[in-house]
């Protein structure tokens, strides 16, 4: 039960992260540049599939 919660715990965190980079994205901003948009875009969703797996033990 614990590895579950940890688990679940941790996967967390990483969407948690994932929709911050997500809440970077802005369009037209004269301080992140569209390369530095795209990339955190990307990131996140690499973070997302991440904690995808981490959630589900690694199927």
């Amino acid at each position: 039960m614990k590895r579950f919660i940890r688990r679940k715990f941790e996967a967390w965190l990483i969407l948690l992260a994932a929709k911050i980079l997500m809440g970077r994205n802005v369009h037209r901003s004269p301080v992140v540049s569209r390369r530095d948009n795209n990339d955190m875009w990307a990131m996140a969703e690499k973070l997302e599939a991440i904690a995808k797996r981490i959630s589900k033990k690694y199927p």
